[in-house]
């Protein structure tokens, strides 16, 4: 058979193929880091690449450092276990892209700012600030401490590597060319990445449809099944319906998104960058996942693979139950058990599907695409925390007349320690999934509805109920997840965003004009105050 002629290399000559294709991926990724530093003058040249990129370039990072490590692995294992429901819910990643670009974007890039926060202080005052600071580091922290996790997972299922290795070197990769090149590296390390994302994840789909004589075929295998077309077969359509809701709420925003609006050259690249990294992403990384998953059902070497990772979840959740119980009492596993094993078994699918269906050539590619994945997000991450404890705690608390020089070593300190604390995060806390649900909780019921009413619906007047928005947002968001225990399958971040909109149209009629204390003065009218006196 042609296909077992492929794969009829040896092992060693494969692993020599995927380690050398690794080594000259990481080694390419330095490189450019190193380059880029000789870039870095000014303050600007480091956190916003001096707002002169191009839409095209600006379409290529957008669309890098969405797909991470949850987009590209964790979700072909989602869409093994659950069908055709998992690529759906993650449409919503991209839309909120294609929304932002299209409406949000231009708006952003031209108020010429530097970080979120600064977005929040202008329109809602000094305490909405504080609270967005906060919510950006949480979310970033989270975020890097769940992309070098995935590092490591990806790097031990694929490589057979000790995750606590792969970790470190993937990570000290990530904090180099950050710490050097600052956004610049970032942004050019992204066009690598996405080149090889797409070239590695369309390929390889490509490979695996024709490989199993076109899509018709495929998904007329038993072990495909019409129930994996069905959106409800293994979530109910209130899950469904929730989770998706969290996702589109969940990445809205986020400040690796809103720094890509900065750096482009001007509002009309913004808006083609950002809304057309959203629209391809829409057009190919669900199908892409979708076949990934499909194919992957159908090779008895990822099928018996999913089964012993299987067996082994449920034997370790069976012994948790136990312990719990106490000795010789009996134990219920439930739907839910079953449910949560058969999906934590799912991960190991496509790692499975890279080392054994794909030959070598296709596996090295495939290796560094996935490792492309992990890495855009991760930089992107590391980056905008430096950014933020550079300008909305060094420079707004510290040293208001901070010089570059002092500013640029504030950023790069803080993206080595940063990167090495994520790192140490990152051998504790292994679940990707859960960090970024964590997350994505409570991002969307703090920050979401603040931009939405700046964007379209902003008056002074307005902004103590927005701000009375965000605490009650994130108090009804701790109140469901950690007292409620999230019941009825509703997502913690949508029910606090419904938390955020119900304060903010209560409290909205109490207020005629806007505050003239500290706290809950926007920084406009106090700009615009300043300016007046000048005048006078």
């Amino acid at each position: 058979m042609l296909f077992d002629a492929l794969l009829a290399e040896t092992t060693s000559e494969g692993r020599v193929w995927e380690l050398s294709t690794l080594a000259v991926y990481l080694g390419g990724l330095l490189w450019i880091g190193l380059r880029s530093a000789r870039e870095i003058h000014t303050v600007d040249d480091y956190t916003v690449a001096g707002r002169q990129m191009p839409w095209i370039v600006v379409l290529a990072t957008t669309a890098a450092t969405m797909v991470g490590g949850g987009a590209s692995v964790g979700f072909v294992g989602k869409c093994y276990a659950i069908g055709i429901a998992a690529a759906v819910v993650t449409c919503a990643w991209h839309l909120q892209l294609i929304f932002t670009g299209l409406f949000l974007a231009p708006r952003l890039r031209g108020m010429g700012l530097v970080t979120v926060a600064q977005y929040i202080d202008r329109h809602y005052g000094e305490l909405a600030r504080r609270i967005a600071v906060v919510s950006g580091a949480v979310f970033l922290v989270g975020a890097l401490v769940a992309q070098m996790a995935a590092m490591g997972k990806v790097t031990e299922l694929i490589l057979g590597f000790d995750s606590h290795w792969a970790v470190l070197l993937g990570g000290a990769v990530v904090v180099v060319y950050s710490t050097v090149g600052g956004i610049r590296a970032v942004v050019k390390t992204d066009v690598l990445q996405f080149v090889v994302l797409v070239a590695g994840i369309g390929g390889a789909s490509a490979w695996l449809v024709w490989k199993n004589g076109g899509w018709t075929e495929l998904a007329a295998r038993s072990e495909v099944g019409l129930g994996s077309f069905d959106v409800a077969d293994k979530w109910s359509w209130v899950r469904v319906t929730t989770l998706f809701g969290a996702f589109l709420l969940g990445e809205t925003l986020v400040p690796p998104y809103a720094v890509r609006c900065f750096i482009a050259r001007d509002e009309v690249d913004a808006r083609r960058g950002v809304a057309g990294g959203g629209l391809f992403l829409l057009l190919f990384l669900p199908v892409a996942t979708f076949t990934l998953g499909m194919a992957a059902r159908v090779e008895p070497e990822v099928q018996a693979a999913v089964s012993n990772k299987y067996q082994a979840i449920r034997h370790d959740m069976e012994k948790g139950l136990q312990a719990e119980a106490g000795e010789g009492a009996a134990i219920e596993w439930t739907p839910g058990h079953e449910q949560s094993a058969r999906e934590g078994a799912a991960e190991v699918a496509f790692p499975q599907l890279m080392r054994t269906t794909f030959p070598p050539w296709l596996a090295g590619v495939m290796i560094a695409a996935v490792i492309a994945a992990v890495m855009s997000s991760a930089d992107s991450c590391l980056s905008c925390l430096a950014t933020s404890v550079m300008e909305d705690i060094y420079r707004v608390h510290i040293n208001p007349t901070a010089e570059d020089a002092s500013l640029l070593r504030v950023a790069k300190w803080t993206t080595v320690l940063a990167g090495v604390l994520s790192a140490v995060c990152a051998l504790v806390w292994s679940n990707i999934a859960d960090i970024l649900e964590f997350v994505y909780d409570f991002w969307a019921p703090s920050m979401v509805l603040p931009f939405l009413v700046g964007a379209f619906g902003y008056r002074p007047a307005r902004s103590r109920p927005v701000v009375w928005s965000m605490i009650g947002g994130t108090g009804g968001t701790i109140l469901w997840r950690f007292v409620l225990e999230s019941p009825g399958d509703v997502s913690p971040a949508l029910f606090g965003f419904g938390v955020a909109v119900a304060v903010y149209f209560l409290t909205c009629p109490l207020y005629r004009g806007a505050s003239h204390g500290r706290w809950l003065r926007p920084a406009m009218l106090s700009d615009a105050a300043a300016v007046g006196k000048e005048e006078e």
